[in-house]
């Protein structure tokens, strides 16, 4: 079943020191807690789902600043599949691969691009690599 929401609840970048050279910066995704979250579909219909709490974080490192978003994903399924899988992160705090690969990949779009906004803002670079056009120097001709 579907992903059906996507929500920020924090969001941080801070800029503590000037960039250096040969600095690094790493980013990373965590699930933190998964609840139920009953959905409404309509006026009076709720359907079994969950809420998926994450915390993505980019760390630039020597301790130069940091991006920081805390969120939640919905999750709607059967009822069934629903409880199963909270029982799973009860039990140990493991998710089913595709439930989980699901969840990730939906907060990390999001994120990386909300990320890599709030870096500039702060004047920080990028966390990954942007697309540029280099030149080739002379442009060769071309007889087709």
């Amino acid at each position: 079943m579907p992903i059906v929401g996507f929500h920020l609840e924090k969001t941080i970048a801070e800029r503590s020191k000037k960039l250096q050279k040969g600095m690094k910066a790493t980013h990373n995704i965590t699930i933190t807690s998964v609840q139920n979250e009953d959905i409404e579909m309509g006026k009076s219909t709720k359907k079994p789902g969950l809420k998926f709490t994450f915390e993505y974080n980019v760390d630039y490192q020597p301790k130069i600043g940091r991006v920081l978003i805390e969120g939640s994903v919905l999750y709607l399924d059967d009822e069934k599949i629903v409880k199963g899988i909270l029982g799973d992160w009860k039990k140990d705090k493991n998710l089913n691969p595709e439930v989980s690969a699901q969840v990730l990949n939906t907060a990390i779009v999001r994120c990386t691009i909300k990320a890599l906004n709030m870096a500039q803002e702060v004047n920080l670079p990028p966390h990954m690599p942007i697309p540029t056009v280099t030149s080739r120097g002379r442009e060769q001709d071309y007889i087709g």
